[in-house]
């Protein structure tokens, strides 16, 4: 089991995660004021659901040594993914969840060159991180909905990007990348 210290600074660090996510989105996704309630859905999941229940369960759950590593090492993939994706689409007019609203143009580039969706991967990523640290029905629970949660998201998006101005461009773009993970073959 991890002792006390290192198991409270994972617990930190995978709870400020959330709220680090709620401070870079609002620095980097346009609000067009329709999306309120796609925000505030946001910000319960990364709160509540994210940095709340990680810290509180994290003080009664003991927590493997691996389960720890593992954690951390998923934990690094989200956040890497997280900050790519965030510094390529920096000033494209990326408007947040549910929103219906599209950026200007078709984004190819970062990671969007092999996934589609890899902001909502990269949270996703955070709360498996979550579940690898404590595998318990909770942790479970909490991951599913919240992957669930994020799916939508992205399925939002691309129902308001199929029928947006570069809905043709956005086929071709979907053929060739996978919502979550990139495409390993292609299908012609």
């Amino acid at each position: 089991m991890l002792p006390a210290i290192p198991r409270l600074i994972l617990l930190v660090v995978l709870g400020c995660t959330f709220v680090y996510f709620l401070g870079a989105g609002g620095r980097t996704f346009t609000r067009s004021g329709a999306d309120d309630s796609g925000a505030a859905l946001a910000q319960l999941s990364f709160v509540w659901s994210g940095a709340a229940t990680t810290i509180t369960l994290g003080l009664y759950v003991p927590i493997r040594i691996y389960n720890g590593i593992g954690s951390l090492a998923v934990l690094l993939c989200s956040l890497t993914l997280y900050e790519w994706a965030r510094h390529t689409i920096w000033g494209r007019s990326f408007y947040v969840a549910w929103s219906g609203n599209t950026p200007d143009a078709l984004c190819d580039q970062g990671p969007y060159a092999y996934i589609r969706h890899p902001i909502y991967a990269s949270y996703i990523l955070a709360f498996l991180a979550v579940l690898v640290a404590m595998p318990t029905l909770i942790t479970l629970a909490v991951f599913v909905c919240n992957a669930g949660l994020f799916v939508h998201a992205a399925l939002s998006d691309e129902r308001a990007l199929t029928s947006g101005a570069f809905a043709a461009e956005y086929a071709q773009y979907r053929k060739r990348t996978g919502m979550f993970l990139p495409r390993i073959a292609r299908h012609q």
